[in-house]
């Protein structure tokens, strides 16, 4: 093994390939990252730039925001309840030697250690499944919401964003009626939605404080 991979990948994980150097540490038969978090990463790119700050919500093992501070070079913090997740972003980060992301240990509904109004971008690839579904067996919470709802999430969003900062988050389409709902009640407007043309997941960028008015496209996920 690369002396550098022996330093940061420990036993039952990999270090992914992304590209130009670039690696993700994650588990290779726990819970691993999947393909809608790469299109948030994708989608939400178009929205940063250098000078951008930016929170990942869940943020799992990193792969989003570690994907946009090497898309953008953007500052990125993040929290991840899961200590697991959050320890492998964090090596993961330092593998990578970016010294402008920060991943936290924390439960997003405590994020006080955060500046509110802080952020220009915040993206989420949360639990997609309330908590009277059944759990995976794989990182249940990362599943199911266990330890964090939508509510939560779309609140501390509102907190976390500077005015005209915007939410990314991808979810599953039975739920787009709440997503629309809590987005609305926190003040953050529905601007694009895209939806996945098996129809199961949808993209949704919303602004706070954002003037009504929402696009709607079917396009292929990348």
């Amino acid at each position: 093994m690369d002396e550098r991979f022996a330093k940061y990948v420990l036993s039952g994980e990999k270090a992914e390939p992304l590209g130009d150097g670039y690696y993700i540490i994650q588990s290779e038969n726990g819970y691993r990252f999947g393909s809608d978090a790469v299109a948030l990463a994708h989608y939400a790119s178009g929205f940063a730039h250098r000078n951008s700050r930016v929170f990942d919500l869940c943020s799992g093992c990193g792969i989003i925001g570690i994907m946009l501070a090497i898309d953008c070079g953007c500052a990125v913090d993040g929290a991840e309840i899961d200590g697991t997740l959050c320890d492998m972003s964090v090596r993961s980060c330092a593998l990578n030697s970016l010294d402008g992301v920060r991943f936290v240990n924390a439960d997003i509904k405590n994020a006080d250690m955060f500046a509110a109004a802080g952020y220009d971008l915040v993206v989420c690839n949360p639990p997609y499944y309330k908590v009277d579904s059944k759990p995976s067996t794989v990182a249940p919470q990362a599943n199911s919401e266990l330890t964090v709802t939508l509510s939560d999430v779309v609140a501390t969003a509102k907190r976390l964003l500077k005015v005209s900062g915007a939410l990314c988050m991808v979810h599953i389409s039975s739920r787009l009626d709440e997503v629309l709902m809590e987005c609305s009640r926190n003040g953050l407007a529905p601007k694009e939605l895209i939806v996945n043309p098996n129809g199961k997941t949808f993209m949704l960028r919303a602004v706070r404080g954002g003037k009504q008015g929402m696009t709607v496209k079917v396009e292929e996920f990348k």
